[in-house]
């Protein structure tokens, strides 16, 4: 009887903590989330990440990325994705400046502007592979 009675315990804790992982499991990029604007913190391994339910912005342009709609994404990754929109817009808005430029000037100027775009879309790279990719 002892024997039968230490075998349930040890399925019952088995399926408990079965249960306990599913559920810490559910939040992670790209994972259905029940309401637009909602956020809430996990903690692995003793780091706090803050999730919150939107639409991830890397999604349109990166395969990697869950594109279903709104899901529990990095707060990290709409501030760092926000940030690298802002830089792409400044890279645009003097490029267009630059095109109106006489030479030699103008073609300093694009390579210049050639050398930012290739770092930010490297810092894109990161963004996208360290705060957006599912499953984070």
């Amino acid at each position: 009887m002892l024997k039968k009675s230490a075998i349930t315990v040890v399925i019952a804790l088995a399926f408990v903590s079965v249960g306990f992982t599913a559920s810490a499991a559910t939040v992670k990029n790209g994972v259905a989330c029940p309401k637009s604007g909602a956020s809430t913190v996990v903690t692995v391994k003793g780091v706090k990440n803050t999730y919150v339910c939107t639409t991830n912005p890397a999604a349109a342009a990166n395969p990697n990325i869950a594109k279903s709609g709104k899901t529990w994404t990095l707060k990290n990754c709409v501030t760092y994705y926000s940030a690298y929109k802002g830089n792409q817009q400044s890279i645009d808005d003097q490029r267009s400046l630059v095109s109106v430029m006489s030479e030699p000037d103008k073609t300093t100027y694009t390579k210049q502007l050639d050398a930012s775009q290739a770092s930010l879309m490297k810092v894109l790279a990161a963004i996208e592979n360290n705060y957006c990719k599912t499953g984070l």
